[in-house]
């Protein structure tokens, strides 16, 4: 509903600021940020959940001290899924597709209860779709965060999988080549000339990441030490293993030709 309160004087002022405050965040740090602001509003809906149990058990103390804060911490939920959404949505294309629906099936199922709150006046039967769908939000945040732990599982798993091959660069018949490697939250798609046996170029067509940045910059050492095998750019390690696993792809395709 609308938030009325000191909570919601306090934070609608702020409102403007966060477009700027976005931007200005730096890409390494806004998953971060949205996985914080993803656990914040968890901790918001499981504090307006907990009504229920201080309403059964007889914790009026409780129970007051919730009904109280009710609008204030309805408010904080909506400004937290905002926020989360806003510093994840650059990073959604990397993540699989039970992420994003879970996660957008839990924000439908709140708007609808807000919208169900206000349109049902009988109160027995508000109550019942209330509850019902409290446990809809619920389950749909439970595989929210059970779909993100299995997505980033396998992300991981990809990372410690990838194995390299020693390429000769001056067997490689002179050419252009495109190569890609998909490890999940990191994508590159690269493409490799070689003339008289040597590397000419490496262009990153494509490099989906999230802190992997600076890793673009192997390619130059690359190029420089004519091999695939060079140290990984450091706080991008990761990037830097897609990045060489993409060029030496290319390569391979070579020999496919």
């Amino acid at each position: 509903g609308v938030v009325r309160g000191p909570f919601s004087r306090n934070l609608f002022p702020l409102l403007p600021a966060w477009p700027f405050m976005l931007t200005a965040c730096h890409l390494k740090r806004r998953y971060v940020m949205g996985i914080i602001l993803g656990f914040v509003s968890l901790f918001f809906f499981l504090l307006l959940s907990a009504k229920a149990l201080t309403k059964r058990l007889h914790f009026h103390k409780a129970d007051n001290m919730l009904m109280r804060a009710h609008k204030a911490f309805s408010g904080l939920l909506f400004l937290g899924c905002f926020m989360h959404i806003l510093f994840v949505f650059p990073v959604l294309k990397n993540r699989n597709v039970s992420v994003m629906v879970s996660g957008l099936a839990a924000v439908l199922s709140m708007f609808l209860l807000t919208a169900l709150c206000h349109m049902i006046k009988d109160a027995p039967r508000k109550m019942q779709w209330h509850r019902i769908l409290d446990m809809v939000m619920l389950l749909c945040l439970l595989l929210h965060i059970l779909f993100y732990y299995a997505d980033f599982r396998a992300y991981k798993q990809k990372i410690e999988d990838m194995v390299f091959t020693d390429i000769r660069v001056e067997t490689i018949a002179d050419g252009i080549y495109e190569g890609e490697y998909d490890a999940g939250y990191i994508y590159v798609r690269a493409e490799v000339e070689v003339r008289g046996g040597k590397l000419v170029s490496i262009t990153l067509l494509e490099h989906r990441n999230e802190r992997g940045k600076d890793a673009e910059r192997i390619t130059d050492d690359m190029l420089e030490r004519q091999e695939i095998g060079v140290d990984a750019v450091s706080g991008a390690t990761n990037s830097s293993n897609v990045i060489k696993k993409a060029v030496e792809n290319a390569l391979f395709r070579s020999f496919a030709g």
